[in-house]
């Protein structure tokens, strides 16, 4: 049976109870082996009683689906905003602004998130923030879109596909996983770069003739036909 999600207060009281008891969550997953999440320890940190507790979540499912939500919108909110900012610069400085910002906002959601990679059954390889993807689908489309005018829509839309998806990912790849010997900031470079050779990609048209086999025989009757003109004497000489 599918739980419902419980009702969001209004009163006061009961906002600032609700807030308390996703505060404590945070705190519990922001400490070593806090991914052993329980409503037991989240009552403990919040120095609540489990009736409370359950007055306002249903279990630790929902408690982690709402964090994960509020997650959610404040990374879109930073993402628009360097979006925005990144409009006015040269593609490689757009690419990296957002880059840094997205690196930034998924560090400052690291527990939420990576409590959420856990849950799911294909963990760090499954699209855990597919809202975040696609609002980055159209808003950085704006980027290519202002840098590449030579591209058609079709290939834009290609480019965008496929540089987005790797964005995000890389993005979280770098705030979740980063090895503790590997510069951060070295890290944003390269996917900076990375991602500026994918936005510069040519259309593929322009590669086409690039694939034929360089036809040589109209050079070898030329040469032949230039040869035996060369070779025959000159009549009037």
């Amino acid at each position: 049976m599918v739980q419902r999600q419980r009702i969001r207060p209004t009163q006061a009281r009961a906002v600032q109870m609700r807030r308390a008891l996703l505060d404590a969550t945070v705190q519990l997953l922001e400490r070593p082996g806090g991914r052993a999440l329980s409503t037991t320890a989240i009552v403990r940190r919040a120095h609540v009683s489990s009736g409370t507790f359950y007055r306002y979540f249903n279990d630790k499912a929902e408690i982690l689906t709402v964090l994960r939500d509020e997650a959610v919108v404040a990374i879109k909110a930073d993402l628009m905003s360097a979006v925005v900012a990144a409009l006015d610069l040269e593609q490689e400085d757009a690419l990296r602004l957002v880059v840094e910002a997205l690196v930034a906002a998924f560090e400052r959601h690291r527990a939420v998130i990576g409590a959420v990679v856990e849950q799911l059954p294909a963990g760090p390889n499954a699209n855990v923030l597919p809202e975040i993807e696609a609002d980055l689908h159209q808003l950085a489309s704006l980027l290519p879109r202002r840098h590449r005018p030579d591209l058609s829509a079709e290939e834009l839309e290609a480019v965008v596909f496929l540089t987005m998806g790797v964005l995000v990912s890389t993005c979280l790849r770098i705030s979740l996983h980063r090895p503790a010997q590997v510069d951060r900031e070295g890290l944003i470079e390269l996917a900076t770069r990375m991602l500026t050779a994918g936005l510069s990609a040519g259309r593929a048209d322009d590669h086409q003739d690039d694939d034929l086999p360089e036809d040589r025989s109209g050079d070898r009757h030329g040469d032949r036909r230039g040869g035996q003109h060369g070779d025959r004497a000159d009549p009037e000489g």
